[in-house]
């Protein structure tokens, strides 16, 4: 049996002891039980889960050799496709940014297309900076020749916008990062030149965008290229079954690709469930956070890997550009989460940026989006609810 990760507080347990003495003589009766939370089962696999590459489809094995190795099949596909329209409509975890700059890269080694003429836009400047590392390890210094900008250097007060960066359709080949977070004046601004058959690749996820109704950018995108090729990712790379599972299950009944389905590329661990903290009060909820935080700082998880998400920490907005070993939602209360597709979307934004462990915190009976939830896939702990049956009354045959 996993060990506590820390001792329950003389409170919690006197607290515990009351309500049983208190409810005791009842058939059925609603009680909460002190369970000390388990030591987080961090997993010992390597965190960039790309060597793990699915067995190729035919004919694809010599395939841009090389620059596309650590692809999977459907990836390979997508990247060795020539210039063209091309969509690539994946949800978190499946590899779209890093199917995208191996597409750049092969585009310019295999395909000879001039550096200098392609545009890569990421939605921020952690997105820009990813890819600009990434070409420099793939194309050495050829990359250099590449324009990469984040989606705020077109903005009108951004004087660092050089001049052919404002002339985006000079640079022929277009490459955009989370088109379904671009702006709409943005999208106008470097789609207006371009034809049905221009060479634009476009990733990203429509259920990731935090916004209300369909995202401009992306409808817009199947519109004008209604030809453009489209490739589906189905390989979730970056989180645990469980978190996957759950996400899947948050997003589903408001999803914007409806039967969608995304497998876990690793294996189901024990003790991987997602961690559900009954707190007794927000005081109990602030020193499980740092209880936590401290313990898994000792198991050497970087702080920076861990996003604690609520109201006086990130925001689901601020954890959307990354990716954390370690994910914990506090505050997940019925009025903090109500059942909303806003509030659907960020949970499920929220869960998809896990890539090793996630909790969820609250007090009283908890967001009613966590129903939606099999209850297999959480791990319960604090001061949990509890049903048990009484004496069974002596009946007259």
């Amino acid at each position: 049996m996993a060990s506590p990760l820390f001792e329950l507080s003389a409170d919690m347990r006197t607290g515990s002891e009351r309500r049983r003495r208190t409810h005791r003589g009842g058939h059925h009766r609603s009680q909460r039980e002190a369970v000390p939370m388990p030591e987080p089962a961090l997993t010992t696999r390597d965190p960039e889960p790309w060597m793990d590459s699915a067995p190729l489809l035919t004919g694809m094995d010599e395939v841009g050799a090389g620059l596309l190795d650590s692809l999977d099949a459907m990836q390979r596909v997508a990247a060795s496709a020539g210039p063209g329209p091309l969509l690539i409509n994946a949800a978190p975890g499946t590899g779209k940014t890093h199917l995208l700059v191996r597409r750049v890269a092969y585009l310019v080694a295999e395909l000879g297309i001039p550096a200098r003429q392609c545009l890569v836009v990421a939605a921020s400047s952690t997105g820009a900076a990813r890819i600009r590392r990434e070409l420099g390890t793939l194309l050495e210094s050829e990359a250099a020749d590449i324009t990469v900008a984040e989606f705020a250097d077109f903005t009108a007060e951004n004087s660092k916008v050089s001049a052919h960066l404002r002339a985006a359709p000079e640079l022929g080949h277009l490459f955009v990062d989370d088109l379904p977070r671009m702006p709409m004046r943005l999208y106008r601004q470097l789609m207006e030149h371009r034809g049905p058959a221009a060479d634009v690749t476009a990733a990203g996820d429509p259920d990731s965008a935090l916004c209300a109704g369909e995202p401009a950018a992306f409808t817009a995108f199947s519109e004008q290229f209604s030809q453009a090729h489209v490739v589906r990712l189905s390989r979730n790379h970056r989180s645990p079954a469980a978190v996957l599972v759950a996400s899947s299950q948050v997003i589903e009944p408001i999803s914007r690709v409806p039967g969608r389905l995304t497998q876990p590329q690793r294996p189901a661990l024990e003790g991987s469930g997602i961690g559900r903290f009954h707190a007794a009060d927000e005081a109990d909820e602030q020193r499980f956070v740092a209880d936590l935080t401290a313990r898994l700082e000792e198991m050497g998880v970087d702080s920076e890997e861990i996003a604690v998400i609520g109201s006086d920490r990130m925001s689901v907005a601020e954890a959307a550009d990354g990716e954390y070993r370690v994910v914990c939602l506090t505050g997940m209360t019925q009025e903090g989460w109500p059942n909303t597709p806003e509030a659907r979307r960020e949970l499920y934004v929220a869960l998809s940026r896990t890539r090793d462990l996630a909790y969820v915190s609250h007090t009283g009976p908890g967001s009613p989006l966590l129903a939606d939830v099999d209850k297999g896939l959480f791990s319960p702990f604090g001061m949990v609810p509890v049903t048990r049956s009484g004496p069974e009354q002596p009946r007259l045959l």
